[in-house]
């Protein structure tokens, strides 16, 4: 027994031995060959290889003899390696890639149809040699063995996404569509993934929107021959959404409702993203298709609910305000109002409505009294503040600054912590700010510097700085400025800072026409200062609810082209990026300047957006 056992421990330890010198001898191979010393190298692989040809060293061995140009010896090796594993189709691929590297190219096509001849009739054996082709970048072989392997397998849908990617290596867009088409046909969901990612992908190199063309083109002239295929539809759709073609979309959401009898399910997905994308126009459109088909129809009730939302972000977000716009829109919501009443589930229409009447229809008073019948109806601590936080910007939409910093005042006392009373807070030190009170406005937003609401914190600091900076400015400059002062502002001190109050408060008032004298007042009081790019800003916003694109995609470019560096740097460059991406529908240029907030305003409040709208951009699929 023990004789046996001291027999076992010598057999261990000579093991031990044989293996440690083999891992030596690997380890000093692939130093060898890491250092291109690759004749050293192919001495020790030899030796190892033939004691182990099925090492992961094999692919070393075969590089470092082509390396050298040993062609002959690379040729016996690989045979060799045939013979040991008959069965293992990229070794005869390694063999084909060698004649190919010595010239002799017949000799590898040879090779290689006798390989796509031969290919069993096993879905894994057509995957081995797609990727032993793949490998070799010999893409044209492993398409080729893909559809060999779909007609030997009778599938005609074998290896789509590999087939695919082979098409985009080869920048075939024609035969990338025509795999699209071939998966469609069957007309099943599964299909619809990775006929979208192939199109995504392709799409990611289509500057001047040739590509998107052809991919639009092909798929109608299919549909109209094929009126029933719902994946076609649904292909249309998801490309004219990604192509932000809102109008498109919604004939195939239509379209895929009808045929699928989903009962306006798809229209109404389609409006809240048109919406989502500041197409207003469009998701009236579908919003009024789904009301048109009566009571009965399904989501008629919530389509009624967000017509209403639509059409006053709208009115809200357009300029010139259409008069007869408000006044419809004022009649509806009070039919809303007097059909629900006032109650906690009707405050985001409450709210809305006694907006419209004090800023767009010019009836202030019945705001007013529509808020304190609404207070009124509610015990709710939160409620009845959110209300008098409207009710005060009411007041002082009118003028009635002290009834409305009272109100503020009220909130804050109310809700120190809470960011409703930090949102009045905020809303008081403006108010103060418009009257020229610039000390005590910039007291008060210090101390919402380190408010709870990034958003408040974050606006808090900018009117701090831009006030500070521009008493500090005008103190340095004053003996110089004196003349200007008695020019333009009969004496009194800021006066740039006084105008740009007014025209902030003017642009609160929704008296825009104003507000953009009074801003380009500000640049000629102060052309070098501090509040050009504020003017800027404030006017490019404006262009922007007019509708004058290019207007604003100048102005913007001149701030962040002049004033990057500055407070309003990021907020112009991400207010670009939305201009191209929503308006002027420039995809490409949407994507740099969201990537140039990413890189160049790590720390800003519009990173985490501009990631995701970046990732959108691009086609990613964003949560």
């Amino acid at each position: 027994m023990i004789k046996r056992i001291f027999t076992l421990l010598c057999l261990l330890i000579t093991c031990g031995t044989i293996l440690a010198q083999q891992s030596q001898d690997e380890q000093l191979a692939l130093q060898y060959y890491k250092d291109k010393e690759y004749d050293k190298a192919i001495e020790l692989f030899e030796k190892i290889h033939a004691k182990n040809p099925n090492s992961y060293l094999y692919y070393y061995y075969y590089s470092a003899l082509l390396n050298m140009e040993r062609y002959s010896d690379a040729e016996k090796m690989v045979k060799k390696q045939i013979r040991n594993f008959p069965n293992v189709q990229r070794y005869r691929v390694d063999l084909g890639y060698i004649y190919d590297k010595e010239g002799d190219h017949a000799k590898a096509e040879k090779t290689y149809q006798d390989l796509i001849k031969n290919l069993p009739a096993k879905e894994s054996s057509v995957l081995e040699l797609y990727n032993a082709f793949y490998s070799r970048l010999e893409y044209d072989y492993a398409i080729e063995a893909i559809q060999k392997g779909r007609r030997i397998l009778n599938n005609n849908y074998l290896l789509s996404k590999e087939l695919f990617t082979m098409y985009q290596s080869l920048h075939q867009n024609s035969r990338i569509l025509e795999e699209v088409v071939s998966l469609i046909k069957e007309d099943k969901q599964e299909h619809l993934e990775p006929a979208e990612v192939a199109i995504q992908n392709m799409l990611l190199d289509d500057e001047d929107d040739m590509l998107y063309n052809m991919v639009h083109t092909t798929l109608q002239k299919y549909s109209q021959k094929n009126p029933s295929n719902i994946s076609c539809l649904t292909l249309l759709y998801w490309i004219y959404q990604l192509h932000k073609d809102y109008p498109n979309a919604l004939l195939m959401a239509k379209a895929i409702d009808k045929r699928t009898k989903m009962e306006g399910i798809k229209t109404y997905e389609l409006a809240r993203t048109a919406a989502d994308n500041k197409d207003y126009e469009t998701a009236i459109e579908a919003l009024n298709y789904i009301i048109g088909k009566g009571e009965d129809a399904h989501n008629y009730v919530l389509a009624k609910m967000k017509l209403l939302d639509v059409r006053y972000l709208m009115l809200t977000n357009t300029l010139p305000v259409r008069m007869v716009d408000a006044v419809n829109l004022e009649r509806d919501f009070k039919k809303l109002l007097d059909e629900n009443g006032l109650h906690s589930g009707t405050t985001d229409w409450i709210r809305k409505y006694a907006h419209l009447l004090a800023f767009y229809v010019n009836k202030p008073q019945e705001a007013i009294d529509l808020l304190t019948k609404a207070m009124a109806n509610t015990n709710d601590a939160k409620e009845k503040n959110t209300y008098k936080l409207d009710m005060a910007d009411i007041q002082l939409y009118m003028g009635n600054i002290w009834d409305a910093s009272l109100n503020y005042s009220q909130i804050d006392k109310d809700m120190p912590t809470e960011p409703l009373g930090q949102e009045a807070k905020f809303k008081n030190a403006k108010l103060s700010f418009y009257i020229g009170e610039f000390n005590w406005a910039k007291s008060q937003l210090d101390v919402l510097s380190a408010a709870t609401s990034k958003l408040i914190s974050n606006d808090a600091i900018y009117f701090s700085l831009l006030i500070s900076d521009n008493l500090e400015e005008e103190e340095e400059d004053d003996e110089e400025e004196d003349t200007v002062a008695l020019v333009f502002d009969g004496g009194v001190s800021h006066p740039a800072l006084k105008k740009y109050a007014e025209a902030d408060f003017l642009i609160f008032q929704n008296k825009d026409d104003e507000a953009l004298v009074a801003l380009d007042s500000v640049i000629t009081l102060s052309p070098f200062g501090t509040l050009v790019d504020d003017a800027l800003y404030q006017k490019a916003l404006i262009l922007i609810k007019r509708k004058d694109y290019l207007g604003a995609e100048a102005l913007l470019q001149k701030i962040i082209t002049a004033h990057g560096d500055e407070l309003l740097g990021d907020d112009a460059t991400y207010q670009l990026a939305q201009l191209y991406e929503y308006y002027l529908k420039d995809a490409t240029k949407a994507m740099e300047y969201y990537q140039k907030i990413m890189r160049d305003y790590s720390g800003s409040l519009y990173v985490v957006d501009a990631r995701k709208r970046y990732r959108a951009l691009r086609g990613d699929t964003v949560e």
